[in-house]
Order: C-alpha cells, then sequence, then structure tokens
C-alpha cells in the first residue's frame, strides 16, 4: 500500500502536477491522522475496559468482605441489645426487689459475657486504595466508602478499642470480685468456668453491686447505639457496592 502511495507520489511530481500532488498529500496526512486517532481511540477504549474490570473485581471484593463484617457486627449488636435490656432489668430488680431466680441468671449471664474488641477487615479495600480510588466510576459509592473505611470505621475502633476499654475491663473485674467464678473440668478434659449466683439476694442492694451496673451503663448503651447507627451505613454503602458489581 505504501508502495503504491509512493508511485502515485512520483508520477504526479514528475508531470508537474503541484496542485494535484499538494491535494494528493494532504489526503494522505488526513489518513495517517486518522489512523493514529483510531489507534488512540482503540488503545483508550482498550484501557477502559481493563479499569472497568479491575473496578468491579475490587468491588465485588469489597462487597464480600462488607457482608462479613456486616454480619459479624449485627451479631455484636444483638448481643449488646440484650445486654442492655438485661442491665435495665437488673436495675428494675434493685428497686422494685422482685425476681424470678430463672430470669437472674439470664441477665447476670447477658451481663457478664458483654464486651467488645473492634477489628475489622479492609484488606480489599486497601487493595483498590492502592489501584487508585479515582477508578471507582460512581461518585456517591466512592465518597460513601471512603467515608467508611477512612472515617466510620476508624472512629468507631478507637471509641470501643480505647475510649471504652477501661470501663469493660472494670466491668468484668467487679462481675468476678462479687460472682467469683469456679473452675470445673468440662467436656472431654476441658476446663471451664461456671458462675455461682446464689447470692444475689445478700448483693443486689449492695453498693458494689450498684458499681458493678453503673460500670456497664457506662458503655453498653452508647456501643448499642454506635452499632445500630454503623450497622445502617455499612448496609447502605454494600447495597450501592451490590448493585454497582450487578450493573
Amino acid at each position: 500500500m505504501l508502495r503504491f502511495f509512493r508511485q502515485i507520489r512520483q508520477k504526479l511530481m514528475e508531470q508537474n502536477k503541484v496542485q494535484k500532488y499538494l491535494i494528493y498529500a494532504l489526503g494522505e496526512i488526513f489518513l495517517v491522522v486518522i489512523g493514529i486517532l483510531i489507534a488512540l481511540q482503540i488503545n483508550n477504549f482498550n484501557e477502559s475496559k481493563k479499569d472497568r474490570a479491575f473496578e468491579l473485581k475490587m468491588l465485588s471484593e469489597i462487597n464480600q468482605e462488607l457482608q462479613s463484617e456486616i454480619s459479624d457486627k449485627r451479631s455484636a449488636m444483638e448481643l449488646f441489645s440484650q445486654a442492655e435490656y438485661s442491665l435495665n432489668e437488673l436495675l428494675k430488680m434493685r428497686v422494685e426487689r422482685s425476681y424470678s431466680r430463672d430470669s437472674v441468671d439470664i441477665h447476670l449471664n447477658n451481663l457478664k459475657d458483654t464486651g467488645l474488641f473492634f477489628p475489622y477487615s479492609d484488606g480489599a479495600y486497601e487493595a483498590l486504595k492502592s489501584g487508585g480510588l479515582d477508578k471507582i466510576s460512581n461518585d456517591e459509592l466512592r465518597k460513601k466508602l471512603v467515608r467508611l473505611y477512612s472515617y466510620t470505621f476508624d472512629l468507631m475502633a478507637i471509641f470501643v478499642n480505647e475510649l471504652a476499654r477501661p470501663s469493660m475491663i472494670s466491668k468484668f473485674e467487679k462481675f468476678d470480685e462479687i460472682f467469683p467464678p469456679e473452675l470445673q473440668p468440662g467436656p472431654e478434659g476441658v476446663i471451664i468456668e461456671t458462675y455461682d449466683y446464689s447470692n444475689f439476694e445478700k448483693v443486689v442492694q449492695s453498693s458494689e453491686f450498684f458499681e458493678l451496673l453503673n460500670t456497664a451503663n457506662d458503655f453498653i448503651p452508647s456501643i448499642n447505639n454506635r452499632l445500630e447507627s454503623l450497622l445502617r451505613r455499612m448496609t447502605e454503602v454494600q447495597l450501592l457496592l451490590q448493585a454497582e458489581v450487578d450493573a
């Protein structure tokens, strides 16, 4: 093809047909420019496909990771909701001096077991972040994803792991002082802790038990409320992720 064009150009110059040669030359330049533009467009299209494929892969992984986190945090909130209910019931028992033996055991166990360390998985998000958050084409999703992982999770971790931690530890210590645990052999020789609440009637009106309830009240309702708010935001982002992956 190039040889054919060179032959035409040479013939035109030999015939001294300058005007026709210039028209031909401009046409040849035009064709070259068009070819370059088409090549650039194809290259940009291929790059866009690669970026989109990377984006969808990362968003899919974040979506799966976030679904697992939602399940974990929902379980934690259920425990804290039970603990908050039990805390209020134990306060009522102290005031009203009326309770059943079975309910005492249930509410004390709920109070005893309540504690939380707040980890969260962000491996998929960090992988996308290292590849460039600008690859997220959905502006709303990008903004909410960044806020969730770079602000909301960190804030919750600081509150639970640092600010509320002393009250949690104090609650465990006070509980064990009032109801000392006993070590007993369990199934297959495993040593387990058991608690005897038979002294509840004696301690329910004590200042030590009131301090225990106050200490639990310092962190259980606030963590429960924060978990509820966090789950709303996590679910909102997860639904946006799912819609983007399914699009």
